[in-house]
């Protein structure tokens, strides 16, 4: 006598629960460091200077930050005042950033790439903090895709 096979719609189903109750998940984490980044922009009573003209990628990058902040990929940006500097700079070059299409979430990306790079340069452990030297270098890679960018592109 044959042996009956097993079903598998029973762990297409079961994934497919798994699937929504991570989106589900997800969705809430996501509107909790929203309302977190929200409550945060106005708890502070800084007069918003002329170099933010759009009050959406200020609002954008703040949220991306807070949600990165507890990514463990990011974990550089809780050392110091590294996350400060890096809002200041793409706040500083948003309108070239919107012209190449880079969103805050690319720039965050941009900016681990670089660090893990640098780490992966000079033989570092995977979690080890972030330092002036290190942000310099981060700094200069984020100044060089920018130039790279005007000179391919032109400006």
């Amino acid at each position: 006598m044959p042996e009956e096979k097993k079903s598998s719609v029973d762990e297409v189903l079961k994934r497919e629960k798994l699937a929504k109750d991570f989106e589900k998940e997800k969705r809430v984490s996501e509107q909790k460091a929203i309302e977190q980044a929200a409550s945060k922009l106005s708890s502070q009573s800084q007069v918003v200077t002329e170099t933010s003209k759009s009050s959406k990628f200020i609002t954008n990058i703040d949220i991306v930050f807070s949600q990165a902040k507890s990514d463990l990929r990011y974990y550089f940006l809780n050392d110091g005042n590294y996350a400060d500097e890096f809002k200041r700079m793409f706040v500083e070059n948003e309108a070239i950033f919107k012209r190449y299409g880079i969103t805050s979430q690319k720039y965050m990306e941009y900016i681990r790439e670089s660090f893990d790079r640098y780490k992966k340069i000079h033989d570092m452990m995977p979690l080890d903090p972030m330092k002036p030297k290190h942000f310099k270098y981060v700094e200069d890679s984020i100044s060089e895709l920018i130039r790279m960018f005007n000179q391919r592109f032109g400006k």
